[in-house]
């Protein structure tokens, strides 16, 4: 392919998981139109007396096209629009190289109805034209802001021809037309492949799925990793172009349902208790009653009555009887807590233990950590974060005091709030390397809005 000139304009940032992880690129490029080679089989258009009449017809058509003679006030390219117009300004642009394209493009419809008379009967019929066609539109070159010259006309031809074909089977005509169709009304595709929305769709899989289950907890890492926007590679037989597959919107969605039917089959409490790996049954099914409430919490609560008042009732009403429930299913299994991890967890004289975050929310230092990291609160790493508020086993052999990064009054206020260990202000000023936290405490009104932050970080977590 004859490529003169590149385009590159970037956009949108793209983000995952809080991060920037790339741009958005707008590529354009300007690229002459070449000659493709025909497929041989069964029909033989050198030899079909309709196929010669046609492809003289369209040449005749297309060429008065190009010299502006087809109707009256018509113009010759590059002069037929105003984006065409354009390119007479520019160094690269040189119309005699454009003069063989209306031939070229008959040609090319052509060698499009020739390729499917002779492969639309086969079992992988669709492959076989599709790639073909994708060969033929490649070869009609780039045009900066817009499409190829006589490209739409290609389809538009294509389309009525295989519409008048009646030695094909209906079904597989209407699938051909549909794909076709789709290039010249694009939403009849019904894809997007706009790379935001494929990873905003994969970030909420992220966070619906219960990884805070302590057997899917090793998974998340590994997930938080991956970025499944690619199905994978595929190289077209006629061009021999090697092409990455996008997946689009329902592809992606489908691609997650799979996945999550394969985690939650393979991984689950049957197989831990044939495996023998099931110790700790009370802790997950507590972990199973959380989970379950906390998932229905992020759905939130909605009412369709017609009445506003009704509405916010019954949203009210659903929601007690959620918590009732709740309080039920999670009593017994804190009340078949065994003292003895009681006492030892609120005995540890090193850390801030929280027996709610450890047990009821164990999910919570993680989060709390990512939030303050989110604000710019916090110097340190998750590892140590995780390990000071008593969730992580063994002392990072490097573990240093948490840098604190906002005022003290709002780290004596998020200890008070979140900490129940009798020392927690001997071990905070311990942790975090800085005295007289519980004094700090009473000049927290002086700052109205540090409080509502950290307020709105403990929401979020518990």
């Amino acid at each position: 392919m004859n490529t003169d000139t590149m385009f590159i304009k970037v956009n949108n940032e793209i983000n995952f998981c809080g991060k920037v992880i790339g741009y958005e690129i707008e590529y354009n490029e300007f690229s002459l139109p070449y000659e493709i080679q025909p497929t041989k089989g069964e029909h033989d258009f050198n030899n079909c007396e309709g196929c010669k009449k046609t492809l003289k017809e369209l040449t005749q058509r297309l060429t008065q096209r190009f010299e502006g003679t087809y109707k009256e006030g018509a113009k010759p390219f590059p002069f037929c629009c105003p984006i065409h117009s354009k390119l007479v300004k520019q160094k690269y642009f040189n119309r005699q190289d454009f003069v063989n394209v209306p031939e070229m493009v008959a040609r090319k419809i052509i060698y499009t109805i020739n390729h499917i008379k002779n492969n639309h009967y086969k079992e992988g019929y669709y492959k076989e034209i599709t790639e073909y066609v994708q060969y033929t539109i490649d070869s009609f070159g780039k045009m900066p802001e817009t499409e190829p010259l006589y490209l739409s006309d290609y389809f538009l031809y294509v389309i009525d021809i295989l519409q008048q074909i009646k030695d094909i089977n209906q079904r597989r005509k209407n699938e051909l037309l549909k794909y076709f169709e789709a290039f010249i009304n694009p939403s009849v595709k019904g894809s997007n492949t706009d790379f935001n929305i494929l990873i905003d769709m994969y970030q909420k899989w992220l966070n619906i799925f219960p990884f805070e289950i302590s057997f899917f907890a090793d998974l998340k890492p590994k997930f938080e990793k991956q970025l499944p926007i690619f199905k994978g590679t595929e190289r077209n037989k006629y061009s021999g172009k090697q092409t990455f597959i996008i997946h689009t919107k329902s592809s992606l969605v489908n691609y997650l349902l799979n996945l999550t039917n394969d985690i939650i089959t393979q991984i689950n409490t049957t197989s831990l208790h044939e495996k023998g790996l099931l110790s700790e049954p009370q802790k997950i099914k507590l972990e199973l009653i959380i989970n379950e409430r906390k998932n229905k919490l992020k759905q939130g609560y909605v009412n369709n009555s017609k009445d506003e008042g009704q509405q916010f009732r019954k949203i009210i009403k659903e929601w007690y009887a959620d918590e009732k429930k709740f309080i039920d299913e999670i009593t017994p299994h804190l009340k078949g807590l065994k003292p003895k991890q009681l006492k030892s967890n609120l005995t540890d004289k090193t850390r801030l233990i929280d027996y709610r975050f450890q047990t009821i929310f164990p999910d919570s230092v993680n989060e709390l950590y990512k939030l303050l990291n989110d604000q710019i609160l916090i110097k340190t790493n998750e590892e140590h974060f995780v390990w000071a508020f008593g969730i992580g086993e063994d002392k990072p052999t490097d573990f240093k005091p948490i840098v604190w990064c906002g005022e003290n009054t709002l780290l004596a206020y998020l200890i008070d709030k979140i900490c129940q260990n009798r020392n927690k202000w001997k071990v905070a000023e311990m942790i975090f390397g800085v005295k007289g936290l519980r004094q700090s405490l009473t000049n927290c009104k002086s700052n109205p809005r540090g409080k509502e932050l950290i307020d709105d970080i403990i929401t979020e977590i518990g």
